[in-house]
């Protein structure tokens, strides 16, 4: 571990030698040439770096490079921006050769990759070196901040840095951090900015017909920076489908009609500036999505998660000795309690919770969000949810395993302390007040419930634990992982399906399911087209397969 001396260290009335990644004082010296001599012996004896003088009582910064470093022939390094997400408390400054003449093109990269930033510092003109630039730049801050790390993927940068008591390390060095689990889903501002331009020309009167109040209470939410991990993904798709609309002569700015209502549609979305703008917000959203998606790459199998979400909550809950032996009471949610901010306040309307309960589909609880924990199912009878007028109540038979006991032992010690449920949210289940801060959920498809969750009443998290056999179909027959969990949620809560979502089911019966599983012999007449978007399926085949789908997705 690399050593520093630091003369402003309570244990020393003088100069203390301490290592970097420990409190420990390794010496108190009344000279700082002795403190120098100490720490610099014990660097040589142990080969590790002698870090000079460092600013403890500074603000504590982290550095980064952007070439090479941020940017990695051309893709952001994903690796490093976890790692600088690992210091949730620390600025983020990044220093670069780029030249301050390039400042705004270079904020705008950084930000549309979603580059957590405090400050940007650019070398003003070409009269120094980048290498100079950042030699002079590192003892300017080792003079009021606490400058924990540099990254840098140049040796000469490195050395600069270290010349200056900071310690460097080039990318491929940084230690890996697992993607945090609060993944930052907050709209940048320039979708903010657009989502403000889309309400102010929707209270005009420019928005087309086909406009729904969904979107115009969640581009409210947008302007406050509230986009859930269910919009980011709409977000994508939205735009993908509807850039054609900005081929209109009317989405053209020089157009006397202008605005279109395809472009207000694009602006309440977090889109404005034709179909460049569009593609930015879509990378965008595509790059949240896959932070998410890389969070469940860091998990064992069994436990990744989806773009589904989860509310956890803290409450007295029990495990009472039984005759039959454990059983585990308390509250999975509470009706209309404030959540604490998600970033945006958000509440559970009583009935949330009916159309879930109604359904036939098995729920399972959970230990932590890992399916290879099973602490209960409502199929089997070991778990029993119920809405009451305080919320979806919990009751479980506990298994007596190393889970069983293990849950009954930290429940009664207090070291666990309340459940959390994941869910998704179907069409019109939620609503967003004018100003776009808080959310009701108003009818929410639930998929499991889960205890030994140690997080704070109600936190805002991304994702939930999703069933390991969605992962195995997924990965045996090639279909969309998204397009299959969406299917799998509409026919658990018995939602009629789309014509592709249709083929989608049937992609998986045809790939796993021997045929005769499926088929059916009784011919009914189609139902409405138009109600179910069923396009003349026989509704009792459909059924059946839906019910095969099921099964399977259990028997795996």
């Amino acid at each position: 571990m690399p050593y520093y001396i630091t003369d402003e260290n309570a244990e020393c009335s003088g100069w203390a030698v301490m290592a970097i990644d420990s409190e420990e004082v390794f010496g108190c010296h009344t000279t700082k040439q002795s403190a120098i001599d100490q720490a610099v012996a014990i660097s040589l004896a142990e080969e590790v770096e002698f870090l000079g003088e460092r600013n403890e009582s500074g603000p504590q910064v982290v550095v980064t490079d952007i070439d090479g470093t941020i940017f990695i022939d051309g893709e952001t390094n994903e690796k490093l921006l976890a790692y600088l997400d690992s210091f949730p408390d620390t600025s983020i400054f990044v220093v670069t050769g780029r030249l301050e003449e390039d400042r705004e093109r270079t904020a705008t990269e950084l930000t549309d990759a979603g580059v957590r930033f405090d400050d940007l510092i650019m070398r003003p003109d070409e009269s120094l070196t980048s290498n100079e630039f950042k030699a002079e730049t590192a003892v300017t801050l080792m003079e009021t901040y606490n400058v924990m790390v540099a990254v840098d993927n140049d040796s000469g940068a490195r050395a600069a840095y270290r010349a200056a008591g900071i310690t460097a390390l080039h990318p491929n060095d940084i230690p890996a951090v697992r993607a945090s689990r609060a993944v930052d889903l907050s709209a940048p501002e320039f979708m903010r900015e657009a989502a403000r331009r889309g309400l102010e020309w929707y209270a005009e009167g420019l928005a087309g017909d086909g406009l729904v109040e969904r979107t115009v209470n969640e581009a409210r939410a947008m302007v406050q920076g509230n986009v859930t991990a269910d919009k980011w993904v709409r977000i994508s798709a939205w735009i993908a489908r509807h850039l054609a609309d900005l081929d209109s002569p009317d989405a053209n700015p020089d157009s006397d009609n202008y605005p279109s209502a395809g472009v207000v549609a694009h602006a309440l979305w977090g889109s404005v500036g034709g179909k460049d703008g569009a593609r930015r917000t879509q990378a965008y959203a595509d790059r949240i999505i896959g932070r998410i998606e890389a969070d469940n790459a860091g998990r064992a199998k069994g436990e990744a998660v989806s773009k589904i979400e989860t509310r956890v909550f803290v409450n007295d809950f029990e495990v009472r000795e039984t005759s039959d032996g454990m059983t585990l009471t308390g509250y999975a949610a509470r009706f209309n309690e404030p959540s604490e901010p998600l970033p945006f306040i958000e509440r559970i309307a009583p009935g949330a919770f009916k159309r879930s309960l109604r359904a036939k589909n098995d729920i399972k609880l959970l230990w932590n969000h890992s399916s290879s924990d099973v602490l209960g199912s409502t199929r089997s009878g070991t778990l029993r949810l119920y809405e009451d007028e305080m919320g979806l109540r919990v009751e479980a038979d506990l298994p007596d395993t190393q889970a069983g006991r293990d849950a009954k032992v930290l429940i009664q010690r207090g070291d666990v302390t309340g459940f959390s449920f994941g869910f998704t949210v179907p069409p019109n289940g939620d609503t967003w007040n004018a100003e776009g801060t808080e959310r009701t959920l108003k009818s929410v498809r639930l998929l499991e419930v889960s205890t030994g969750v140690a997080f704070p009443a109600y936190p805002s998290t991304v994702g939930s634990a999703q069933v390991r056999s969605l992962e195995d179909v997924v990965s045996a027959v090639g279909v969309d992982y998204d397009s299959l969990s969406a299917v799998l949620g509409k026919v658990a809560a018995g939602e009629p399906i789309t014509y592709a979502e249709k083929e989608v089911m049937e992609l998986v019966l045809d790939a796993l399911v021997p045929e005769e599983e499926t088929q059916v012999d009784v011919e009914v007449e189609p139902a409405d087209e138009a109600m179910t978007e069923q396009n003349g399926l026989d509704q009792l085949a459909l059924h059946r397969k839906k019910l095969a789908l099921m099964e399977l997705l259990e028997s795996l």
